[in-house]
């Protein structure tokens, strides 16, 4: 009887060989590292530079972030995250999601406490453009506004120590 109750529900290639491999013991780091591979087109770009895919344990994605602030904002996605990570993958592999502090960019290589930030330091026109584009899928508008004004502040303080360190040079 139970055959017959999985014979009716189709399964995706990735989801059969994870599970073979996982019974039968076969290392999985390397399929570990082809599925956090797909993390940058889960995301997007600009939230694939703000955080890294660490490791997949028993359901569980890792993921640092530059701040606890990404890992706070995404906080509030992550249900969408999975679930789209999920389907580039081709299984419903991941179960959950943790954030933490630890992704380190080239761009924070000097101590960005160090700096002091112009609140009204204006960002061009690109920057408004991709941040809209980003937000544009939340179905939330709070959290698409509270999303984007997170977005804002980063960008801002990120040109910042650009300019800063064209300018030191």
């Amino acid at each position: 009887m139970h055959r017959r109750n999985l014979q009716g529900k189709l399964h995706s290639l990735a989801e059969i060989l994870f599970s073979i491999s996982k019974k039968r013991g076969l290392p999985l780091h390397l399929e570990e590292k082809a599925l956090l591979k797909n993390w940058p087109k889960a995301v997007g770009p600009q939230i694939a530079i703000q955080t890294k895919a660490e490791a997949l344990k028993n359901g569980v994605l890792f993921i640092k972030t530059v701040s606890p602030v990404w890992a706070h904002q995404l906080h509030f996605i992550k249900e969408d995250i999975r679930n789209k990570f999920n389907d580039i993958s081709g299984a419903k592999i991941v179960r959950e999601i943790r954030f933490s502090l630890g992704h380190e960019t080239d761009d924070f290589q000097n101590n960005p406490d160090d700096v002091i930030f112009e609140k009204n330091f204006s960002l061009s026109e690109r920057d408004n453009k991709m941040i809209t584009e980003c937000t544009k899928s939340f179905s939330d508008r709070e959290l698409a506004s509270i999303f984007k004004r997170v977005m804002r502040g980063e960008i801002s303080r990120r040109r910042q120590i650009q300019s800063r360190q064209v300018h030191e040079r």
